[in-house]
């Protein structure tokens, strides 16, 4: 085979190897952009105040029951 045939053969299995890699990094890169503006967790406040994430005790204090 000719050089240009391997140096071809050899940038596919380069770019086939680490293409995903590339790919992964960034993938991780922006996740870990959107981590640091959103938390993911629910405030505390927010959560007592949902009429959907109330039980049962939150209920009866909301409708004045004992």
């Amino acid at each position: 085979m000719d050089p240009g045939h391997l140096i071809a053969i050899q940038l596919i299995l380069l770019y086939t190897i680490l293409g995903p890699l590339v790919l992964l990094a960034i993938y991780v890169l922006f996740d870990s952009f959107s981590k640091r503006r959103d938390t993911g967790t629910i405030p505390q406040d927010k959560e007592k105040t949902d009429p959907a994430l109330w039980v049962d005790d939150d209920v009866d204090e909301h409708l004045g029951r004992n």
